[in-house]
């Protein structure tokens, strides 16, 4: 199935009366109670109000709570002109500029579009994990009250063939939209331009048209369109095809974008019975396949399982008598997520360390990014053992997607996020 792209009337932030780096928030699912309340401090305007707005102890369901709140700050907003809905369909390209992991500045170009709201099964987007109920349950609320979608899927497109030139074009003239915002690892700059021209839109969409599109963030996100544009189908029938509730609001960037980062995401084995309570112990319980060399800290066994990553799969262990680096050589495997060193950690690893697939179901992992709270957790004896991965690479993500299988839980996390403000698509 290729990729099949559309234009949308937005609705975005008004320049007149609003900075837009005042405005704007990170996707809902990352945002922290602290941030929360920054946000919220940060301007009265803030999307967070529509996206993610607070809950109060004396919320009444579907009269007062955040979701009708959220449709009255859009509606008032709208009708402030602190938003406004552009008046001809367009495509948006967004420029995010931000601090690299390794540091120094980076920059990744966006395209902020529609594509058709249809089920996995129809290959418009192919996901790369499984979701959770609670979360599409509180976005479908949301859009039900706000009949708006208000953060986008951000996705991948592998294969657009003659698209960088599009885009140039594209933005060859002055954004409509600018400002700062703070980001996971520094200051972010954010600039938006809007693309009507014919000529330039036909080029973009002709050059996406051979692409296939992936999910990189935002599967729950894509899921709630899904649901809400059969909802809307069942309740309107004589709507026509490309009636907006159809489509979903999805940011794309470039599969193979050097500023395209996934962060590793590390275990932690929550203490329990049964479980291998030592490096030693966990050596025992392992086939003779793995080897395991000391290390003085984390940050050295992380260096040095980045450096064997090519022909190994290579972890940081942490236990409370020390750290090495676990690997074995990789090997053929049946399927891409066999191949993962995600799943490899739990089927080779975790299980004989005690750790199966019920109980990482039932929450005997925990999880950070932080390389450093590995030892920390295991020192306070939060956590038993400690696992310390590399990141998985897009063409793992792709190669999963394209054998329609899905990855461990917490496998990807794409940094930059983007941010949600820049705009919202009304259904």
């Amino acid at each position: 199935m290729v990729a099949r792209v559309h234009a949308l009337r937005g609705i975005r932030y008004n320049a007149a009366h609003v900075r837009l780096g005042g405005v704007l928030a990170p996707p809902y699912d990352v945002i922290t109670p602290a941030q929360l309340d920054a946000l919220y401090g940060r301007d009265l305007r803030n999307v967070v109000r529509i996206d993610c707005g607070m809950a109060y102890d004396d919320d009444v369901p579907g009269e007062n709570d955040r979701y009708t709140r959220a449709r009255d700050f859009l509606e008032s907003w709208l009708s402030l002109g602190i938003l406004t809905e552009d008046p001809a369909a367009a495509l948006y390209v967004a420029d995010q500029e931000f601090t690299a992991p390794e540091g120094g500045v980076a920059h990744r170009r966006g395209l902020l579009a529609l594509v058709p709201a249809r089920p996995w099964d129809a290959r418009e987007l192919l996901p790369h994990e499984r979701t959770l109920s609670a979360a599409k349950e509180d976005r479908l609320a949301l859009m039900r009250a706000t009949r708006a979608q208000t953060s986008p899927v951000f996705a991948v497109w592998n294969g657009a063939a003659g698209i960088d030139a599009a885009l140039r074009a594209a933005t060859a003239g002055p954004p409509i939209l600018g400002g700062r915002t703070d980001g996971e690892m520094g200051s972010e700059k954010h600039l938006l331009w809007r693309v009507d021209d014919p000529e330039t839109v036909s080029a973009i969409r002709e050059a996406l048209s051979a692409a296939r599109l992936y999910v990189a963030d935002g599967h729950h996100r894509y899921e709630t369109a899904v649901a809400y544009a059969a909802e809307r189908r069942a309740a309107e029938p004589s709507a026509p095809p490309d009636a907006p509730f159809e489509f979903c609001l999805v940011c794309l960037a470039a599969a193979d974008d050097p500023a395209l980062f996934i962060l590793p995401t590390h275990r932690l084995v929550r203490p329990g019975p049964g479980l291998a309570f030592s490096i030693d112990d966990l050596w025992a319980r392992l086939d003779d396949r793995w080897e395991l060399e000391p290390a003085p800290d984390v940050r050295t066994a992380l260096d040095a399982s980045a450096a064997a990553r090519a022909g190994h799969h290579a972890f940081a262990v942490v236990a409370h008598d020390g750290v090495a680096v676990l690997r074995r050589r990789r090997e053929p495997q049946g399927s891409p997520r066999d191949g993962l060193d995600a799943t490899v950690l739990e089927r080779e690893v975790l299980e004989p360390a005690g750790v199966g697939t019920a109980a990482i179901r039932e929450g005997a992992l925990a999880y950070t990014r932080d390389a450093a709270e590995l030892e920390a957790a295991v020192r306070r004896r939060d956590a038993v053992l400690g696992f310390g991965l590399q990141p998985a690479t897009t063409a793992e993500v792709i190669a999963v997607a394209d054998a329609a299988e899905t990855m461990p839980q917490k496998s990807t996390y794409f940094y930059p996020k983007v941010p949600t403000g820049l705009v919202l698509h009304p259904v």
